[in-house]
């Protein structure tokens, strides 16, 4: 959600949206993944801190070949940090020298033990990105009037980035369709889902849905950005 907010345009009200100076490394991270590297492109990273960002790789079709170039990169960071770890420092390696210069040198060596274990790769999706910003011109304006309508901030009208990017007929792996990826038992408490009609692939009804789901929420847990 942090990463909605800010690809929005950066007028997310401070006492809605809270933007706590511990998030921003994630955010920068996000903001690349989304707008600098694309879906043949990505990032091997540390996973819990993702300003630690190993190398950006290119992939090509083959899912296999992704995968072992994936893990044979992996392994070669790896490799490094324990090297390091084990009190390693002059005539290093590309990828030793990297871990180092990234890590710091007052870096513990448990920290780096665990960096080891904590490596990730992330592809990249600023097609995909740019792609969904081309496909919301054609419901970003009702959207915004429905949530205007029900008084929801209007920094949630860009979630179906992170949803479906825009796409109505996204139908995910675990059963989530539509704009708003609606799960059924979910979506069947503000829309008619059975064998013959599926109002989450309708954007409209989805929408309102949506609208009405956000709003439930709120009035729960008193906080917009959970």
């Amino acid at each position: 959600l942090s990463l909605s907010i800010l690809l929005f345009d950066q007028t997310a009200k401070a006492e809605d949206f809270p933007r706590p100076a511990s998030l921003q490394k994630d955010v920068g991270f996000w903001l690349k993944v989304y707008t600098e590297v694309t879906t043949r492109q990505g990032y091997i990273h540390d996973a819990q801190n993702l300003a630690v960002i190993y190398d950006r790789i290119e992939i090509g079709d083959s899912r296999r070949k992704n995968r072992e170039k994936i893990k044979q990169i992996k392994k070669e960071y790896a490799e490094a940090l324990h090297k390091i770890a084990n009190g390693k420092r002059s005539n290093l390696s590309r990828n030793e020298a990297r871990v180092l210069k990234l890590w710091g040198a007052e870096v513990s060596n448990e920290r780096l033990l665990q960096a080891a274990k904590d490596i990730r790769f992330q592809l990249g999706q600023s097609n995909r990105f740019k792609q969904g910003v081309i496909r919301s011109g054609e419901w970003r304006s009702y959207i915004d009037s429905v949530f205007a309508d029900m008084g929801l901030p209007k920094e949630l009208a860009i979630l179906p980035h992170v949803e479906s990017s825009f796409n109505p007929n996204a139908y995910s792996r675990v059963g989530a369709a539509g704009l708003w990826q609606f799960i059924r038992a979910t979506g069947r408490r503000y829309m008619t889902i059975d064998y013959i009609v599926d109002e989450r692939m309708d954007p409209f009804a989805a929408t309102r849905a949506a609208a009405r789901l956000l709003q439930h929420n709120n009035e729960i847990i008193h906080s917009w950005p959970l």
